[in-house]
């Protein structure tokens, strides 16, 4: 028991006297993590307003009716729908659009036939904050099949 106390208390210490090493050489001042001069201003930002997008994708269904697709609705985590659907599609991908028709239209009755991808742009500035429309991309199904 004694000898892991010891151990531990080794490490410890060697993991505090790492922290010197940036300081007496330059060279790795820059270029070691977590060593780094002033990380959290690594990638800071010139000033001025600051941006946020929200964007969202509405379905809507061969009914006429409109339904956000959330990560519950198509069975993924919001990372993965975000990552393999949502942003492709934003880059113009039809082929992700395409493959997640099938996902969300497979045990549909009422199958979705439409893709509106939106978004706002929020604007914080001194003055206050503003909202800001985009321009919505649409994403049409194909035919759908006979049943």
């Amino acid at each position: 028991m004694r000898s892991s106390k010891t151990w531990v208390s080794i490490f410890i210490l060697l993991v505090i006297t790492l922290h010197a090493v940036p300081v007496l050489n330059p060279l790795l001042k820059k270029r070691t993590w977590p060593f780094l001069d002033w990380t959290m201003y690594s990638k800071s930002r010139p000033p001025g307003p600051i941006q946020a997008e929200k964007r969202r994708i509405i379905g809507v269904t061969s009914t006429g009716r409109k339904e956000p697709v959330t990560p519950f609705l198509v069975g993924l985590s919001p990372f993965v729908l975000r990552a393999s659907y949502e942003q492709p599609m934003w880059r113009g991908d039809s082929s992700a659009a395409r493959q997640l028709f099938m996902r969300l239209n497979l045990q549909r009755e009422d199958p979705f036939v439409e893709l509106r991808l939106e978004s706002e742009t929020y604007t914080v500035t001194d003055t206050g904050l503003t909202k800001q429309k985009n321009a919505v991309a649409t994403y049409q199904a194909g035919p759908l099949p006979s049943r």
